[in-house]
């Protein structure tokens, strides 16, 4: 994640296959490898890695949540929808981080209403939004002055 964040995707993605080669039964791995492939728009690759990690932890919001993503930056609408009503579904189950649905949302073209799941995440204290700071995955809000409100409000805004 560190090497992500520095933007340093080859180093990521080398820590990627070692971590994997340690272990391929480590879904957060595989999340980490299609997050970096995602960025890098290598979106059949991305949504592989997302999928082996549904495997591995299918009950994971943040794996379903991400290959959604996958599918909406890579033009797949109807299996991005798809995502979206099942973590809608186990939404109903258990709890599942707003941040799921803004990234959906978002990458959707849908940035209204990713915002508003923005906000929610916001109000609670959703664990990815630590990183709103220097994670790329926020880069397509960056200009909006409502990302910034939000950075300041969690106090990971400029002069913080």
């Amino acid at each position: 994640m560190v090497h992500f964040y520095r933007r340093d995707f080859e180093t990521a993605l080398d820590q990627c296959d070692h971590t994997i080669e340690l272990n391929p039964h480590f879904a957060p791995a595989y999340w980490i490898l299609g997050v970096i492939q995602e960025h890098r728009r290598e979106f059949d690759e991305s949504i592989a890695a997302f999928q082996r990690a549904i495997q591995l932890a299918p009950r994971a919001s943040r794996m379903h949540g991400a290959l959604g993503r996958s599918f909406a930056l890579s033009g797949r609408r109807k299996q991005a929808v798809d995502v979206l009503r099942t973590l809608e579904s186990n939404a109903k189950q258990g709890y599942v981080s707003p941040m799921e649905f803004a990234w959906i949302h978002v990458a959707l073209g849908d940035v209204d209403l990713g915002f508003k799941w923005l906000a929610k995440a916001c109000e609670e204290r959703a664990f990815d939004l630590i990183s709103m700071k220097v994670d790329p995955r926020f880069d397509l809000l960056r200009e909006d002055r409502r990302f910034a409100a939000i950075a300041r409000q969690l106090g990971v805004g400029p002069g913080n």
